[in-house]
């Protein structure tokens, strides 16, 4: 005898509705009065359809918290990033460095920062009740940092000198240290891994280092300034201390799982995503084509540094963190013009690591196929300066990326689609701006980008940007000239005003 589904007990019944996914229950919602009465009522479907429009996974010690708890967690800290109403603003003094030669880290609840071509990292924890900075001193040059909280790890690019002195026997370092007692990381067979000097070809030493990691694998990537194709990357396992694969002429890398990496070639216009622990592809799976650039014209792709890195589960003071699978990458695009070096244009291009990862092949003799950009094109999200007027982004952490706009305030975007369709649906005389007014701050959150011809001028062809987004501007001034985001953090750096001013950072917390 058949059973029908409303007429298994509630208990059975919420238990198979939890695991549907968030289209899957929206739809029920929607057809059935029966099974709606039962979703609203369970506030255990009620944090799973927040917490799947989020984009959030739970943290694994957080078993002992009840449904109402995390749901009232992930409402408090959603509605905090959508009106840029934080919960607590303090100020840490910095000391007195060049912050226009700074690299910048922030994963977690850590933020460091470390001045190129010297020794000292200097790093903060943000859920301090006092937080001041720390000091770590290398024997080397510092030239790129990443960390990942949940692995207790920082990974550190040193040289044995300083790179502006273009010597061609610097040598170069990766150390993977723990970041809670800065001695060798227990779980590196190998806590120093050398580069090898025969990559830069006869040359001087790259003139920048960058670090992508996500699981074991870390790949460094090694640049060189002007039209030059030496650019490298090599892949290895942090972990077992041993190098899996290298690229040659290749100037951006990032992790879009810890199998498969979005590699682009330096002006080669082009993406292309390969497994890296198949020894046995002489190519890449798939190529995506990037538009065209004008005549004449020529384009650099550098990646945008990203969060969270893999797992991120233990990284989050809230009993959830940003799904990896589900958060974006993010790329800053140099446009140059040859006969014409004064000629300085930049674009920004955001996509969603998942919808990157369905691109591939799922069958053997589909490997090393190219797509055209009209063909994959609508999934990707673009950001100009005559749009947002971004003056630096340095960070992306799952849906959202931030970034100080003009006279130093901060502008927070949003990718979320399911936030983007609600912000449409807002009734009102004016659909696309919402004013929210809540506590001691006022942003006014815009429904942006749908549909919208970008690159006017730059590419040899129309390009669009399909998807839509929202953007949320604080009408409170600040003096920030870098903005960094994490899951639950935005930090605002500020440089001395005045003679006899100090720098600064401001922790935002959104908890």
């Amino acid at each position: 005898m058949a059973i029908h589904l409303l007429d298994l007990p509630p208990e059975l019944l919420i238990l198979i509705l939890y695991h549907l996914d968030l289209p899957t229950l929206v739809f029920c919602l929607a057809v059935n009065r029966c099974l709606k009465s039962i979703i609203d009522g369970s506030t255990l479907i009620q944090y799973r359809l927040a917490a799947q429009a989020a984009f959030v996974e739970d943290n694994p010690w957080n078993t002992k918290i009840d449904s109402a708890h995390k749901l009232l967690a992930l409402q408090r800290r959603e509605a905090a990033f959508t009106e840029l109403v934080p919960t607590s603003i303090c100020s840490v003094e910095l000391d007195d460095i060049d912050l226009d030669s700074c690299k910048y880290a922030l994963s977690g609840s850590i933020f460091a920062m470390a001045e190129l071509d010297t020794r000292v990292l200097r790093w903060i924890s943000l859920v301090a009740t006092e937080p001041v900075f720390q000091r770590l001193e290398f024997a080397g040059y510092i030239q790129d940092l990443t960390f990942v909280p949940e692995e207790d790890l920082l990974v550190v690019v040193l040289s044995s000198e300083p790179l502006e002195d273009h010597a061609s026997d610097v040598a170069v370092e990766l150390r993977f240290y723990e970041m809670s007692t800065q001695s060798a990381h227990r779980m590196a067979r190998e806590h120093v891994v050398h580069v090898p000097q025969a990559l830069s070809q006869g040359a001087h030493c790259p003139d920048m280092f960058e670090i992508d990691i996500c699981g074991p694998k870390v790949a460094l990537v090694a640049n060189y300034y002007g039209y030059t194709t030496r650019s490298w990357v090599l892949v290895y396992d942090w972990k077992l201390g041993c190098l899996l694969k290298s690229f040659s002429n290749y100037s951006a890398a990032v992790f879009l799982s810890p199998d498969v990496m979005l590699v682009t070639q330096k002006y080669a216009q082009t993406f292309e995503m390969w497994t890296v622990s198949d020894d046995t592809l002489a190519g890449p799976n798939i190529s995506l084509m990037l538009p065209p650039a004008v005549e004449r014209g020529t384009y650099e792709i550098m990646c945008v540094g990203s969060d969270p890195k893999g797992n991120g589960s233990s990284a989050s003071q809230e009993p959830f963190h940003s799904s990896f699978a589900d958060s974006n990458v993010g790329f800053e695009i140099d446009f140059l013009f040859r006969g014409d070096r004064d000629r300085q244009e930049k674009l920004w291009l955001v996509i969603s690591r998942r919808a990157l990862l369905q691109l591939l092949p799922s069958v053997e003799d589909q490997r090393g196929k190219e797509l055209l950009w009209k063909d994959w094109g609508p999934i990707t999200h673009w950001l100009d300066k005559n749009f947002l007027e971004p003056t630096s982004w340095k960070t992306i952490c799952g849906q959202r990326c931030a970034f100080a706009g003009p006279s130093g305030r901060i502008r927070l975007v949003n990718f979320n689609p399911y936030a983007y369709k609600k912000a449409m649906q807002t009734e009102g005389d004016d659909p696309g701006q919402t004013a929210i007014q809540a506590g001691l701050q006022n942003a006014v959150v815009s429904p942006r980008g749908e549909n919208r011809a970008i690159g006017i001028g730059l590419f040899g062809e129309e390009v669009r940007s399909n998807l839509g987004y929202l953007v949320a501007e604080s009408t409170q001034e600040t003096t920030y000239v870098e903005v960094f985001l994490g899951a639950e953090w935005i930090v605002g750096l500020k440089g001395a005003l005045a003679p006899d001013s100090k720098q600064s950072i401001d922790i935002w917390h959104f908890g």
